[in-house]
């Protein structure tokens, strides 16, 4: 009996503790349960969302999401509104029904082009072709929310079509006598092709009009019920299409073995590619939304279905800056804010702007923040004063003060406070002399004896920075004696406070003279005290409630205007006169694009129709590849000369900073001079007044370099090769840090050619090999430029040491799209050179690369 009675407490025990257990588990990991309500089925269409929950993004933001397929039939918006879904996935239909009272909110809208297309049979072209056929479609009326803007473009009236239920099957459209068919562009096209079935596609991209698809969505009432968890959904998904992108291979693996075997790997891989195309994620942020679009795609719903209300696309776009006053918080937390309307926060010592008193009142950005949550809390924040870093040190350890009001998020100075999440993130300004070199690379500093205010910058600095040498002097005053005294070379500041302590030592006596950390800045927090549990959560949620655009607004307030002009009129003039001449030229190359553009659209459309009429006689397979490849060729064009404008335009910047940074300092030199009461002779002003004219007279020629590169006159020219390597060298100069750019010349070379289109292809060359640079660390990093004769062509070499380009993509080089640097290219570069070099040089362009770098060999004719 006493054995039974040890054992019967013994597995009590172990229930109990095993119970216990699985509570604090439960406790500690509490996952929001939601789901998702998809418009289809599993397929890479939805890769994004199921890379956030299978990678984990869902549940990092608190959140366990169902993911549910469609199913025939069902009312993705009902499914939303009666709370059956917490969100959904969906096309134009929601717009019409928030047009049509129902309480919807858009949350993010990932399409830029239209993924619902016609695909017609081959002898259909235009939707005039389609007046009196037979279309599959869902339905009248969902036909029309999608195409009605498209044919009203020709004036014809959607009554006049046929319409039979859409059977979702590719081969039911093969083999009837259907004459068309609504379908997604990312795989039924695909699904024809491996049938062998001939068609054609209307694509409603083509004619400037577009139809929402893929347009993530919720109800009112969720948005504002739970306001957080909408926010963190909405973006764990946007970070899940981020992963889906870069490792299109692991997703299509996962889609493929755990959600659906219906489609091959091979339909996957090019449903990938497709929807690449539909949401161009290096050209729009992914999930942005186009309010001017859906302003203009909400008026034509007015229009077309005679809908009489002032509702606009404000009231229909979820807005997370809207709930900054509302908070969702526990009994006991609210608890806490009745029983405690007064709560101390210390605040920072030396430390404007982000900490102040003034006036007896805390000032500064987060005098600003704080007020925010005090009005969000209806409580009041009490500033606890600070003397120096050491009072400060004090009465946090006594507990003076609940909160320490700012501090970085890897401080441990302070034992007893606990950070929260950061919500505010600062690099390092350099602040030294005027007669101080800018610094480019952090190199530079080496051996140099660098000052910062706070132990803890020294730490973060010399962890990323271990060949730095920095001392902490914590009074400001000591510290800005040890500059002006040459004892130190600068000091490193967070970089809104830079500003500041330059003006409140002297313009014209200290300068910005470089940054460090941009890449990884020093993250900042507010300090609770570790026994303030409650509190701690509650500043969590405050500071998560207020929108990150809201709190950059609110720093960019506390900064001041940097490089201040205060009494020099003449240069102020000078300088405006330069600048007028920028904005000028700026704006004459805008109106040339716009021009160009609507030029182009003209005669797009124009030789649309002419190849409509001519192609009637032509085969209906050249008739496809001709309209496809003049397409491809037009976007490709303008897409390629506005991002060869865009690298222009940036480098007029760089090549005009030195020059104007040269012509301030010698105006400044003078004004130094003349406030210290030094004569100034009529011989130093003329002498420094030659150098700034001299200075004035390369601007110009730069500009005219400039402007004649962007010439459109399609004369040839005779030059000498290396003339033009030597532009070549000049326009990427201010690209070139680190790196020995060497023209060879053996003999002279003259070729008869146009220089601005050789010009563009030499230079998108010259940047990919300096780009080949990013990421490696080489001694001798070198760029060399030459060219050799050989018969009746001459070949333009591009050679460097580069990383070198994988083998695996040397065949994939010079396709559309395709790009080696991520988000920073857009695969347009060399598949346009080619272009260039094969049909106006008739020449070709090779590439040998290896692990030691890669050599660029150009080769055309001499004289085109």
């Amino acid at each position: 009996m006493k054995y039974i009675f040890t054992l019967f407490i013994f597995m009590a025990t172990l229930a109990f503790a095993d119970t216990l257990s699985r509570e604090n588990a439960e406790a500690t990991v509490h996952l929001d349960k939601v789901s998702l309500q998809l418009h289809w089925k599993y397929q890479f269409e939805f890769a994004g969302f199921i890379a956030a929950k299978e990678k984990g993004f869902y549940e990092e933001a608190g959140l366990d999401v169902e993911l549910k397929e469609y199913v025939h039939g069902m009312n993705v918006v009902e499914e939303v509104l009666s709370k059956k879904s917490n969100y959904g996935i969906y096309n134009s239909n929601i717009l019409l029904g928030y047009l049509n009272n129902q309480p919807l909110l858009l949350l993010s809208s990932y399409f830029k082009r239209s993924a619902l297309i016609l695909i017609t049979k081959p002898g259909i072209k235009s939707p005039t072709d389609l007046v009196g056929k037979t279309i599959m479609s869902s339905g009248e009326d969902d036909f029309n929310i999608n195409f009605k803007s498209l044919f009203d473009i020709y004036d014809i009236n959607t009554g006049t079509l046929k319409f039979v239920e859409h059977t979702y099957s590719v081969d039911d459209f093969a083999a009837s006598d259907l004459d068309a068919m609504t379908a997604f562009i990312s795989d039924q096209p695909y699904c024809l092709n491996k049938l062998g079935v001939k068609y054609n596609i209307i694509n409603p991209s083509d004619y400037g009009t577009f139809n929402l698809q893929l347009e993530l969505f919720t109800s009112q009432e969720e948005a504002l019920s739970n306001f957080s968890r909408t926010k963190k959904f909405r973006d764990a998904s946007i970070k899940g299409w981020q992963y889906a992108f870069t490792h299109q291979e692991e997703i299509i693996e996962i889609i493929y073995n755990k959600y659906s075997k219906k489609n091959s790997k091979d339909f996957l891989k090019n449903e990938a590619k497709e929807i690449r195309k539909l949401i161009l994620p290096f050209t729009y942020s992914i999930g942005s939304i186009d309010k001017n679009y859906l302003s203009r795609q909400l008026e034509i719903f007015k229009q077309n279905y005679h809908l009489k209300n002032d509702k606009t696309v404000d009231d229909f776009i979820f807005d997370e800056s809207v709930k900054d006053n509302q908070l969702e918080l526990t009994e006991g937390e609210l608890e806490y804010l009745k029983s405690h309307k007064i709560i101390n926060v210390c605040l920072q010592y030396n430390q404007f702007p982000y900490d102040g008193y003034e006036n007896k009142a805390h000032t500064g950005i987060m005098s600003s923040i704080f007020n925010i949550i005090s009005e969000n809390l209806n409580v009041e924040f009490r500033a606890v004063t600070t003397t120096s870093h050491n009072d400060l040190m004090s009465k946090v350890l006594n507990k003076k003060c609940e909160i320490l009001s700012i501090l970085p998020t890897q401080s441990k100075h302070f034992p007893n406070i606990i950070a929260t999440k950061p919500f505010v993130k600062s690099h390092f300004t350099l602040i030294s002399e005027l007669d101080k070199s800018f610094i480019q690379n952090p190199m530079q500093l080496k051996d140099k004896l660098l000052l910062v205010q706070f132990p803890i910058y020294k730490d973060y600095l010399i962890h990323l920075y271990p060949y730095l040498t920095i001392e902490v002097e914590e009074d400001v005053n000591k510290l800005m004696k040890k500059i002006f005294d040459g004892t130190a070379y600068a000091s490193l500041e967070v970089d809104e406070k830079a500003d500041y302590l330059v003006d409140k030592y002297g313009y014209g006596k200290l300068k910005i003279n470089g940054f460090l950390a941009k890449d990884k800045p020093i993250p900042g927090s507010i300090g609770v005290q570790k026994d303030e549990a409650v509190l701690f959560s509650i500043m969590q949620k405050a500071l998560e409630n207020i929108s990150e655009q809201r709190i950059e607004t609110i720093i960019n307030s506390w900064r001041l205007t940097r490089y201040q002009n205060r009494t020099d009129y003449h240069l102020v003039i000078k300088i405006l006169m330069v600048v007028g001449f920028i904005i000028l030229l700026m704006a004459y190359y805008q109106r040339k694009l716009q021009h160009f553009n609507i030029e182009l659209e003209k005669q797009v459309k124009e030789k649309t129709r002419e190849l409509q009429e001519i192609n009637e006689s032509l085969e209906h397979t050249v008739q496809e590849k001709v309209e496809e490849l003049i397409q491809k060729d037009k976007i490709l064009t303008v897409q390629s000369k506005q991002a060869v404008m865009g690298e222009m335009i940036s480098m007029i910047a760089h090549q005009w900073r030195q020059p104007l940074s040269t012509i301030t300092l010698q105006i400044s030199n003078l004004q130094i001079k003349r406030m210290m009461g030094e004569a100034v002779d009529d011989v130093k002003v003329e002498d420094t007044l030659n150098k700034i004219s001299d200075t004035i007279m390369y601007l110009s020629d730069t500009v005219d370099d400039f402007q004649t590169y962007f010439r459109t006159d399609k004369t040839s020219t005779r030059v000498e090769v290396h003339e033009v390597l030597e532009k070549v060298a000049n326009f990427v100069l201010p690209r070139i840090q680190n790196i020995n750019l060497e023209i060879k010349k053996e003999e002279e070379i003259y070729v008869d050619v146009y220089i601005n289109e050789l010009m563009q292809v030499i230079i998108n060359i010259v940047n990919n090999a300096i780009d080949s640079f990013e990421g490696i660390q080489r001694e001798n990093k070198k760029i060399t430029l030459y060219a050799q004769s050989k018969d009746e062509n001459v070949c333009i070499c591009v050679e460097d040491n580069g990383s070198g380009i994988l083998e695996q993509d040397l065949n994939k080089l010079f396709e559309p799209y395709f790009s080696t640097k991520g988000k920073n290219g857009t695969g347009l570069g060399l598949y346009m050179s080619q272009m260039i070099i094969e049909k106006q040089f008739n020449g070709k362009i090779n590439v040998q690369s290896s692990q030691e770098g890669s050599l660029f060999i150009v080769e055309i004719h001499k004289s085109v």
